[in-house]
């Protein structure tokens, strides 16, 4: 589902919009590299994003869990190394001011933050809307540390609360931004602020309601930030600063012959976050994609690599795999009707799964068996309680899902063939092919899943220096039907 921004903006002069995730501000050293980039590209009027700092998002969510469940102290006692690693940092940037900023700034945050931790173990719950509070804390102390970073190198840096501007509904955790009141606010809080020389700098992944109550856009949601600020300034580009070199043709980790992926189109990089690369956050790139703003994706570490273009291009009837990708922690549910499956029980299906907020990766189905790649086991026994005498459900656990991603490789026979070639002695549990063409995949037990990337990996991509020379695509032969069945994805 897109997003719709009203109205045409004439601004003038170009502006771009960057996010640094919490890699990239992880320690003083990393944030001096960041402004160093940042002052690179005064001249493109930058807007800057911020994650937290590396690990603090999960830290909070334990403090959380910690205080619920009665561990206060524990709690208190890692907000306190929170808290002193942001007093360490600062005093690393910028020596002389940095006792008055953190007791003006940062102090009074983290004061709160241990209040809230005391009344969560007070009430012994943490309910959604306490933890968005909570979870935020970490951008809103990385941002305005940034700001000053910023300010202490020379540049014009100015902190605006994310809270005043990303204007969201209710929905906390997954938070859905309110595209025409974050426009409106953009035009009163940001944009004036870049035409007068200043750069802007908000924490990524919160915002709140139209009343001023904390929500987040869910993990990751820094970059999905990034994406709805820069279409709303019709940016020139979006740059997401990272720990890698760009989206790869596989997890570096696993394959070390990993190709950089210099330039790949929206629905291919969508299709690769939400098949488990994590680069890009799943929603990022449908407000750039709506506005035509290509994002760059780079790294923090090594600014002078290229990096990827994600950017619109031209619909193919080629099919070329463009990378392997990997997601675990799957379950694979199967559901067996014993009167068959009618439309009426596989919509009770699906409604029960959005009841649990879980995410169905993919599923396929027959007449009467349904096949389900869910993100959470809970939810699979929720599914077997609920359908009871109606159908049975076998579950199985630890399973990975490994993805051939790129435009119309599943409706390409070489490409079906030479990857099944590649597997002749690995078990997979599952084969699906996705109704956008856009993904092949094969479901296998989580032991074997490196196993498996490798070895399609090897397959696909012989080793040279990069993608485009990688190989040429695989002609599509239209008379050839594909050799797998399709399945919904």
């Amino acid at each position: 589902m897109g997003f719709l921004f009203s109205g045409t903006l004439n601004v003038g002069v170009a502006m771009l919009v960057m996010k640094f995730g919490g890699t990239s501000v992880a320690c003083a050293e990393s944030i001096g590299r960041v402004a160093r980039i940042v002052r690179e590209r005064l001249h493109l009027q930058p807007v800057v994003v911020v994650s937290a700092l590396a690990g603090v998002t999960d830290g909070l969510q334990t403090m959380g869990a910690l205080s619920r469940d009665g561990a206060l102290e524990d709690a208190l006692s890692l907000l306190h190394g929170c808290e002193d690693r942001h007093h360490e940092a600062a005093k690393a940037l910028f020596p002389n001011k940095s006792e008055a900023f953190f007791k003006n700034d940062l102090r009074p945050l983290f004061d709160e933050a241990r209040a809230l931790l005391k009344a969560v173990f007070a009430v012994q719950e943490l309910t959604p809307r306490t933890l968005d509070r909570l979870l935020g804390f970490g951008e809103r102390w990385s941002s305005r540390l940034v700001a000053e970073a910023f300010r202490a190198e020379g540049l014009r840096a100015v902190h605006v609360d994310a809270g005043d501007v990303v204007v969201t509904d209710a929905n906390y955790s997954h938070a859905t931004p309110r595209i025409d009141l974050i426009a409106a606010r953009v035009g009163t809080r940001i944009r004036p602020r870049v035409q007068s020389g200043c750069v802007p700098v908000l924490g990524g992944f919160i915002g709140s309601t139209e009343d001023g109550i904390p929500t987040t856009l869910g993990r990751g949601g820094s970059d999905f930030t990034a994406s709805i600020l820069g279409a709303s300034l019709e940016a020139e580009s979006i740059e997401i600063w990272t720990d890698v070199d760009g989206m790869m043709t596989a997890d570096p980790r696993i394959c070390s012959d990993a190709q950089n992926i210099e330039s790949i189109s929206f629905d291919e990089a969508a299709e690769l976050a939400h098949f488990g690369a994590k680069v890009l956050h799943p929603k990022t790139l449908q407000p750039a994609m709506d506005r035509g703003i290509p994002v760059y994706v780079l790294n923090s570490r090594h600014p002078e690599n290229c990096g990827t273009r994600v950017e619109v291009t031209e619909t193919s009837e080629e099919g070329r795999v463009r990378s392997v990708a990997c997601k675990r922690g799957i379950t694979l549910a199967e559901v067996f009707a014993r009167q068959g499956l009618e439309a009426k029980l596989t919509s009770a299906i699906f409604d029960a799964l959005e009841r649990q907020k879980c995410l169905v990766d993919l599923a396929a189905m027959s007449r009467s068996n349904l096949s389900l790649l869910l993100n959470s086991r809970s939810a699979a026994d929720a599914l077997s309680e609920f359908l009871q005498d109606r159908a049975s459900v076998n579950v199985i656990e630890g399973s990975a899902l490994v993805s051939l991603v790129g435009r119309n490789v599943a409706r390409n026979p070489a490409i079906c063939a030479r990857a099944l070639s590649a597997l002749p002695n690995l078990p997979l549990r599952m084969i699906f092919h996705g109704a956008s063409d856009m993904n092949l995949s094969f479901v296998v037990a989580e032991e074997d899943a490196d196993e498996v990337v490798r070895a399609l990996h090897l397959a696909l991509f012989p080793r040279q220096p990069a993608i485009h020379h990688a190989e040429a695509p695989i002609p599509l032969n239209k008379s050839q039907e594909p050799l797998l069945a399709r399945a919904e994805a």
